[in-house]
């Protein structure tokens, strides 16, 4: 890894390599002005994930989650969607 600045070409396509270390990682590009570009390598959430995320959503589906490995499923589906249905 090099801390010092580099000089790049970006090819006739329009791509511009980070080199081989950075291959099948995912980075956020920020234009910060016309001509200047900030990157930064980390992991993103797709939007529709994103809800998990906020408040205490993902401690309640890991709650959930608990719940379900310990307690059987109900098999009485009819009963369940009547209930679901007048709620």
């Amino acid at each position: 890894m090099s801390l010092h600045p580099q000089v790049k070409v970006v090819g006739n396509n329009g791509q511009l390599s980070l080199g081989k270390e950075f291959a099948g990682q995912m980075v956020l590009i920020e234009q910060l002005d016309k001509g200047t570009w900030l990157i930064k390598k980390g992991e993103f959430i797709a939007d529709s994930e994103k809800w998990l995320y906020q408040a205490d959503n993902l401690a309640k589906l890991d709650k959930a989650l608990s719940w379900a490995e310990t307690n059987n499923p109900n098999e009485n589906f009819d009963e369940i969607a009547k209930k679901i249905e007048n709620d």
